[in-house]
């Protein structure tokens, strides 16, 4: 149960995100077109508009949000692997996690001191956002000795995703204000957290439904989940 609640949050969280970026992404495209529209201008965080008063409108909610959820992500995954028999050690897996967080922890500090005027180097946000995908790439890669065929399958299909937001955070570290690569962050974070959810009901079925059990060694299962990953791919895009 603690893995497959361990792919079903961050799968939740990239989605979360990736819809918040393109939502406000989108409208400050449609305003950038209009008649005497502004210049659309990309970013990694965006205000909470929604919020009721002008203080609270003007704190860095969005990298709060970041910091908290990778900070108790983390901590989790630190107490659930933490073992003192035959010597204090933090599982295999639990340190991998704890890996693939810190990218995007760090990111977040980096937000909020950029927020509070500290002086860093400019596109530096953009910078941490390609950082954070690669150590998370790096750590996905290397993550699947001795796991059955299937399961080694579909965390390289979400590795490929990974590799892609890594590509595209690169991009707008070159051309932060381009709607497009700003589009395909929105596309991809989106993909990586609808695949999680798919591969934590594939690997951990919470069901005894034959229908739903995956033969984890069977190259037919292979075909199918690829074919599984084009469709959330097409339906992201749509």
């Amino acid at each position: 149960m603690g893995s497959w609640i361990g792919h079903i949050a961050p799968g939740v969280f990239f989605i979360v995100f990736a819809l918040w970026w393109h939502i406000h992404n989108s409208l400050r495209y449609i305003r950038s077109i209009k008649p005497n529209g502004h210049k659309f201008h990309g970013s990694t965080t965006y205000p909470c508009s929604c919020l009721p008063s002008h203080y609270l409108r003007s704190l860095p909610i969005e990298s709060i949000m970041k910091l908290l959820i990778t900070s108790i992500h983390f901590t989790i995954e630190i107490v659930t692997g933490y073992h003192t028999s035959p010597k204090p050690f933090i599982d295999d897996e639990n340190s991998h996690h704890t890996a693939m967080l810190f990218g995007f922890w760090v990111g977040a500090w980096i937000e909020i001191l950029i927020h509070k005027g500290v002086p860093l180097p400019k596109k530096i946000p953009q910078t941490m956002g390609f950082l954070a995908f690669a150590i998370e790439a790096l750590m996905m890669v290397f993550h699947l000795h001795a796991r059955s065929m299937v399961d080694a399958h579909v965390h390289k299909l979400l590795a490929l995703t990974i590799v892609c937001s890594m590509i595209g955070a690169l991009g707008e570290s070159y051309d932060p204000n381009n709607f497009y690569l700003i589009l395909g962050r929105s596309l991809f974070a989106m993909t990586q957290g609808t695949w999680f959810l798919q591969i934590a009901f594939v690997i951990w079925p919470q069901t005894t439904n034959r229908l739903f059990i995956w033969d984890m060694n069977d190259h037919r299962s292979i075909s199918l989940l690829t074919m599984s990953f084009a469709y959330h791919l097409a339906g992201t895009l749509f």
